[in-house]
């Protein structure tokens, strides 16, 4: 596969779009779920929502809190890991 050069307006480029009436802990849960099967640790899951550099989770972050945020991160860890670790589990 050749490489060509980055350009400013390449269409392909992944975006991020927030939808006005999008259940928010529906995409909470989501996300978190999808970080715990990629192997993500809690302390790095729980900063992409802390960061404001990261605008989807850490809105989450700020509409719903702290404490919901590490609950959901225990119950999606619970959900998908395998028993005694934190490696997920196989689908």
């Amino acid at each position: 596969m050749g490489e060509k050069p980055f350009e400013d307006d390449d269409p392909m480029e992944l975006v991020g779009t927030a939808l006005p009436d999008g259940d928010v802990e529906e995409m909470a849960a989501c996300i978190v779920e999808e970080f715990v099967k990629m192997g993500l640790d809690d302390a790095h899951l729980f900063s992409l929502f802390q960061s404001p550099f990261y605008a989807g989770t850490h809105r989450i972050y700020q509409q719903k809190g702290e404490q919901y945020v590490r609950a959901l991160i225990e119950e999606m860890r619970s959900r998908w890991s395998v028993p005694g670790t934190d490696s997920p589990r196989e689908p």
